[in-house]
């Protein structure tokens, strides 16, 4: 029975910076990173067959290593001449750097491990405190230590209609041919005006979709993209309730925007403090925040490169993208597509649209409690991963490791990246989640 100091579920982009990290700080650390191999260093976001699909950060700040922080920018440079700190890559180009990471990371004489397959179960108990790692093909490796990286979970359904589902109804934007398959002016609806409508409608458009394509969402916000501001150091007052912290940031931007800088400058100059204004709040107040702001906040903070930005207004401008705020109410086929109806959020009047395709593109799920995936499946079983009462994530304590049902932190086992988003809620950017990657590394590697 193989045996290493940790084991890494995920080689997506959380498992790969881990265990990065956890080869520069420890090198003599014995390390065995799952892989189903489907996406590994990719995932979804850098898995994208698309030029199109950009990065939503510039460049200079997509380093796998604080540290280092022209790492990235250094690899890109060779890939792409002329590329600069300010760029929005191709997301292909990062999974493309990230891939060569993994493959440093994991070439002799590293004691880091990749080891095919799937993992359906963690049996732990022994007396020397390791855990039981077992994969779906009866292969089972021993680890003192274990890290959730699993990054974001596929979309749900806001829906909900099961088996119901007319055939025209796509509930994953990522599925096979989701895209595709498509007459040239057919028009589409998709469900969703966030982040994951705007790469569909790049993929269409890639693929040669000329029809209108209308987009719902329940209050009909598409996001904002990146533009030049100049770097404001501010840091949220002590105490703020969400309410407060809403008029506490309207009143920096009113005063950014007097001196003659972005509102940009303030969102992103909170983002130091975000996690501890969130931490600062009580469950209710979450939930309040989630119910009322979250919406506006997602919009601004988590934004689009310039150029996607400018094709998304230009296709607004031609009436080929059509977004409207209000509730999906029924899908039906129809003799040429399906019929759709739903009520405005303006005039709470109903309407019906024709379409070809319905395409669910509201964004990654959460809820761990009912997800029915295996190895989460059988950690909620046993008490190990709960999910927090909001459904952002599960419970963890200030260092990753999860917190059972008795409240207390299991020994040896760890997660970063999404599934810390209920106790940090910044923890879904490169940038947070290489930070955890480095202080699992530390911890770990000890």
């Amino acid at each position: 029975m193989d045996r290493f100091d940790i084991v890494i579920i995920g080689a997506g982009a959380s498992g790969v910076l881990t265990a990065a990290h956890l080869h520069h700080a420890s090198p003599d650390s014995s390390v065995a990173l799952m892989d189903a191999g489907a996406r590994a260093a990719r995932g979804l976001a850098y898995g994208t067959p698309y030029g199109a699909h950009l990065l939503n950060v510039p460049a200079g700040r997509m380093s796998a290593f604080a540290h280092d922080p022209g790492h990235f920018t250094a690899w890109l440079e060779r890939a792409i001449p002329g590329s600069a700190n300010g760029v929005f890559a191709p997301r292909s180009k990062y999974g493309e750097y990230l891939t060569e990471v993994l493959a440093q990371t994991c070439a002799p004489p590293s004691r880091t491990r990749r080891i095919p397959g799937t993992v359906v179960g963690l049996v732990p108990g022994h007396e020397d405190g390791t855990w039981e790692v077992h994969l779906h093909d009866g292969h089972v490796v021993m680890a003192r230590a274990v890290v959730l990286a699993l990054g974001n979970l596929a979309p749900s359904d806001p829906l909900r209609l099961g088996a119901d589902a007319p055939d025209g109804y796509l509930r994953d934007p990522w599925g096979p041919g989701a895209a595709q398959g498509l007459p040239p002016q057919a028009s589409i609806l998709i469900i969703g005006t966030g982040l994951t409508m705007v790469d569909l409608l790049l993929a269409l458009r890639a693929e040669g979709h000329k029809g209108i394509v209308h987009a719902v969402s329940r209050r009909g916000l598409l996001p904002r993209a990146h533009a030049g501001y100049a770097q404001r150091s501010i840091a949220a007052p002590a105490g703020l309730t969400p309410r407060a912290a809403l008029r506490w940031v309207r009143r920096e931007i009113a005063a950014a925007e007097a001196e003659g800088d972005d509102w940009r400058s303030v969102i992103d100059g909170l983002r130091a403090s975000t996690q501890d204004l969130w931490a600062s709040w009580t469950t209710a107040q979450r939930s309040s925040f989630l119910r009322h702001a979250r919406a506006y906040w997602d919009v601004h903070r988590h934004r689009t490169a310039p150029e996607v930005g400018s094709q998304v207004e230009a296709l607004l401008a031609s009436g080929v993208l059509q977004v409207h705020a209000g509730h999906i109410r029924s899908l039906r086929d129809a003799t040429d597509g399906m019929e759709v109806q739903w009520t405005s959020r303006a005039d709470g009047k109903l309407h019906t649209l024709q379409v070809a395709r319905v395409i669910n593109c509201t964004g990654p799920a959460s809820d761990y409690g009912s997800l029915d995936q295996p190895l989460v499946s059988q950690l909620r079983r046993a008490g190990w991963l709960v999910p927090d009462a909001l459904r952002l994530g599960v419970e963890t304590d200030g260092d990753g490791r999860l917190v059972g049902k008795g409240g207390q932190p299991v020994p040896g086992l760890f997660t970063l990246g999404p599934l810390r988003r209920a106790s940090l809620w910044e923890s879904t950017a490169i940038p947070e989640i290489r930070g955890q990657a480095a202080a699992l590394a530390a911890l770990l590697g000890g």
